[in-house]
C-alpha cells in the first residue's frame, strides 16, 4: 500500500529562517544608519546654525549703532544699516537674505534684524533642507534728558563747548565762582557744586554735607532729569568738598549737569576727574569726552529735551 503524502507539502530548508532575519538586520541597519546621520546632520549643523547667528549677530549690533548714529544726523536709518551689513557680507536681498529697520520715535529706539536662511548639509536627509537664523539688536539714540549716577558738578556750556577742555594729554583746570549772589558757572574755565535740590528735603536749599554725601556715593543714585530743578551751591569756600572730590572720584568718569549762563539744566556731559585741590587755590581738574555712549546717562518721555549743543547717546540696549 503506497504511503500517504500531503499534497503541496515541501521540507523547510535549513537556511530559509537564517536568510529571513538576515533582511529584518539590514532593514534595521539602514534604519539605524539613517537616524545616526541625521544626529550627525543635527548637531554639525546645528553648530555651523550657532556660528551663523553669532556673526549675524555682530553685524545686527554693527548696523543698529550705524542706524542710531543716522538718526541723530537726521539721515535715513534704513539705507545705512543695510550699507553696513551688506559691508559686513549681508546685503539684503542676496542669499534670501532680509536686513529690515524699525524705528520707534516715542521711544527714541532703533531695532534692526537680520535674518538668512542657514544651508543644511546632513540634516536635508531628515527633510530640513534649511532653517532660518535670525539676530535682533536695538539702541536707544538721541540727547539725554536724565543721567544716574551724576557727580555733584555743574559747569556752563561754554566749558564744555571748549576743545581745549576735551584733550586727555592736558586736563583743564576750573575754578568756583567768586563769593557772593553770582553762583553759576560762566564761561569756560568755571563750575560749582549743586545739591540737586535734595538738601534735607528743603528747595535748593544747598549745602556742603549733602553735596559730600553725593560725592562720597560716587554720584547720586537717583535720576536727575532736565526738567528737575537744579541749583548751584552758594558760592563760596569749601574746602571739604575738594578733598572728599579727591577721595573718591579722581581716575573715574562720570555724569556732569551743563548749564546757561541763567543756571538752566540744558543737559549731560561724561567728565573724567583728575584732580581736586582744596588749598589756598581750591581748583578741579579734568576733561570732557566729545561724544559717549555710557549707559549712565537716558532718554526718559516727558523730561524735556537735550540741547544739541550736547553730544547724544547712541548704546546698545537689547
Amino acid at each position: 500500500m503506497p504511503r500517504p503524502t500531503l499534497s503541496g507539502w515541501r521540507p523547510t530548508a535549513p537556511n530559509d529562517r537564517r536568510g529571513s532575519e538576515d533582511g529584518q538586520l539590514l532593514v534595521i541597519f539602514a534604519l539605524a544608519m539613517v537616524a545616526l546621520i541625521g544626529m550627525v546632520g543635527l548637531i554639525i549643523d546645528g553648530g555651523d546654525t550657532a556660528l551663523q547667528r553669532r556673526d549675524q549677530q555682530n553685524v545686527a549690533d554693527a548696523a543698529a549703532m550705524a542706524a542710531g548714529y543716522a538718526h541723530v544726523n537726521g539721515l535715513d536709518e534704513t539705507t545705512v544699516a543695510q550699507a553696513v551689513a551688506a559691508d559686513n557680507g549681508y546685503a539684503t536681498g542676496t542669499n534670501n537674505t532680509t536686513v529690515s529697520v524699525s524705528v520707534d520715535n516715542v521711544a527714541n529706539t532703533i531695532t534692526v534684524d537680520v535674518t538668512r536662511p542657514h544651508r543644511n548639509y546632513f540634516s536635508g536627509i531628515l527633510g530640513f533642507s534649511a532653517w532660518d537664523v535670525s539676530a535682533t539688536a536695538t539702541v536707544i539714540a538721541g540727547w539725554p534728558n536724565g543721567a544716574y549716577g551724576a557727580m555733584p558738578l555743574i559747569f556752563n556750556a561754554d566749558a564744555f563747548n571748549d576743545p581745549l577742555n576735551r584733550d586727555p594729554n592736558t586736563p583743564a583746570t576750573f575754578d568756583e565762582p567768586g563769593t557772593g549772589t553770582e553762583d553759576v558757572p560762566i564761561g569756560d574755565a568755571q563750575f560749582n557744586w549743586t545739591v540737586f535740590c535734595t538738601a534735607n528735603g528743603e528747595e535748593c536749599n544747598g549745602n556742603s554735607n549733602t553735596v559730600e554725601d553725593l560725592i562720597n556715593d560716587e554720584g547720586t543714585s537717583t535720576v536727575i532729569y532736565l526738567d528737575d530743578e537744579i541749583g548751584p551751591l552758594n558760592a563760596g569756600a569749601h574746602t571739604t568738598l575738594f578733598d572728599a572730590l579727591a577721595d573718591a572720584a579722581v581716575g573715574e568718569a562720570f555724569p556732569v549737569a551743563i548749564v546757561t549762563d541763567d543756571g538752566g539744566l540744558i543737559g549731560w556731559a561724561t567728565f573724567h576727574v583728575t584732580g581736586s585741590v582744596g588749598g589756598e587755590t581750591k581748583q578741579i581738574s579734568g576733561w570732557f569726552d566729545s561724544t559717549f555712549n555710557a549707559p549712565p546717562m537716558t532718554i526718559i518721555q516727558g523730561h524735556g529735551e537735550g540741547s544739541h549743543d550736547l553730544p547724544p547717546i547712541v548704546h546698545l540696549i537689547d
